[in-house]
């Protein structure tokens, strides 16, 4: 009887294997627990190929769990972790399908993030998707391998070098003071490093200065194009004043080469001008007077008295020219009496 009893369990097993085809060692349910105390939470990630029940879950190169289901999701395939309780992680976790050697299993790598956030991960939890990823594979490493030495990157990194043999042949010297001048250029950088910081920063305010603009730019950018308009209606018009100007500046230069003494005997001339007229401007006043008393009296006689008068009006050529027009040069051929007399009597007979 014992010996049948022992027979049992044996072709049970033998049975399973047998008539399970689709069946095989990663599906029993061995090693797909975390050891001692644990807890189960999902990890969504985009595939899960390559990935087993009872694969390795490592916080860096510690096991902390194992695999415990597979199963389709919306995002791809839905992992059921199981964790050991006594590791405590952030809710925000990430995580990652590594494979450890070429030969190796894919495990999943759990990342703590930079800034932990929340709670710590609990029972029933989900890891999204977004905070997943997916290590490069073996075979994607192989192909990409392939592709360069069957394709053309062999043959291009050959052009490279050949080329390069050609542009530094017979030009080592050259090759050799351009580089101490890149190792200088890099030292002056590295020396300049706070000026290129304080830079930098000014570059980021003046650029956060026009941002805060914005609006003020937009509207100059709109009102620009009417001003572009009428710059165009008049273009006929400002290229005419700049002839003009033009040929105001080539008489002026004309003007000032023909003066032996260039601009400064003009300034000097205008200045003994103005100096003379301000010492005649003192005498002329009092004589002004003295011609307005005398016309006054002169108008005070009574019409029909005999009155003599015998007198004369020394002008200046130059105030004759100003006042009189020249009427008393001695060059004019006309009597200039009664223009005088005119002059003084303001125009009475």
């Amino acid at each position: 009887m014992r010996g049948r009893a022992r027979m049992v369990p044996v072709a049970a097993l033998s049975a399973l294997l047998l008539t399970g085809c689709g069946v095989g060692i990663q599906d029993l349910p061995l090693g797909r627990s975390a050891d001692g105390d644990a807890y189960r939470v999902t990890l969504q990630i985009a595939t899960a190929d390559g990935l087993v029940n009872g694969a390795d879950v490592r916080l860096a190169q510690r096991v902390i769990g194992r695999v415990a289901q597979l199963h389709t999701d919306t995002v791809g395939a839905a992992v059921t972790l199981s964790l050991e309780s006594a590791v405590e992680l952030p809710r925000n976790i990430e995580a990652a399908v590594e494979i450890p050697t070429a030969l190796g299993s894919p495990y999943i790598r759990l990342i703590q993030p930079q800034q932990p956030e929340g709670a710590a991960l609990a029972a029933g939890d989900v890891i999204i998707e977004s905070r997943t990823e997916i290590g490069p594979k073996v075979e994607t490493a192989f192909a990409a391998l392939g592709a360069v030495l069957g394709g053309s990157g062999l043959d291009q990194l050959d052009g490279i070098v050949r080329e390069l043999n050609v542009a530094f042949d017979g030009r080592s010297d050259r090759v050799r003071d351009l580089t101490a001048t890149l190792t200088d250029l890099m030292r002056t950088a590295a020396d300049h490093e706070d000026d290129l910081a304080r830079a930098l920063a000014l570059a980021q305010d003046v650029s956060a200065h026009y941002l805060a603009r914005r609006d003020v730019l937009d509207n100059y950018l709109d009102s620009l194009p009417p001003v572009v308009d009428m710059l165009v209606q008049q273009r006929d018009a400002i290229a005419s004043l700049i002839s003009s100007t033009s040929r105001l500046a080539t008489q002026t230069n004309a003007l000032l080469a023909r003066m032996p003494a260039g601009p400064d005997a003009l300034v000097g001339d205008a200045a003994d001008v103005v100096a003379a007229m301000d010492a005649f401007n003192d005498r002329i006043g009092a004589t002004l007077t003295n011609v307005t008393t005398f016309l006054d009296a002169f108008r005070a006689a009574v019409a029909g008295d005999y009155l003599l008068f015998d007198g004369a009006l020394d002008i200046p050529g130059g105030i004759d020219a100003v006042i009189t027009g020249g009427m008393a040069s001695p060059n004019r051929s006309d009597p200039v009496q009664d223009t005088i007399h005119g002059l003084l009597t303001g125009g009475g007979g």
